[in-house]
């Protein structure tokens, strides 16, 4: 598990509620940890639905063991905001944690 290959900055993001002036919900995305990545691309596809073409793009992030992250948070790469399917552990050693994603287009 060498240094070099975890070269993309990332963003985990979770969603976050607090009350606004009126009393009502506010959700906003607020920063859960900024980490070290390697990005492998796994799968694009392009797609007709709602009578439009429609892209999706599924990328897979792997980082240090990082506990807490799940399936109701974002991750923000190099501009773009990626939906978080699934965050494993793969070995169960807790050394590495692959996050999959899909991009929000």
């Amino acid at each position: 598990m060498g240094a070099g290959k975890y070269r993309h900055k990332i963003t985990i993001q979770q969603l976050t509620t607090s009350r606004g002036s009126m009393g009502g919900a506010i959700k906003t995305w607020s920063t859960f940890a900024t980490v070290h990545a390697q990005k492998v691309h796994q799968a694009s596809r392009e797609f007709f639905a709602a009578q439009k073409v429609n892209a999706e793009t599924t990328d897979l992030f792997v980082i240090r063991y990082l506990a807490g992250v799940n399936a109701k948070m974002q991750v923000v790469y190099d501009g773009r905001t990626y939906d978080v399917i699934g965050a494993n552990d793969s070995d169960g050693r807790r050394r590495e944690q692959q996050i999959l994603c899909k991009e929000v287009l």
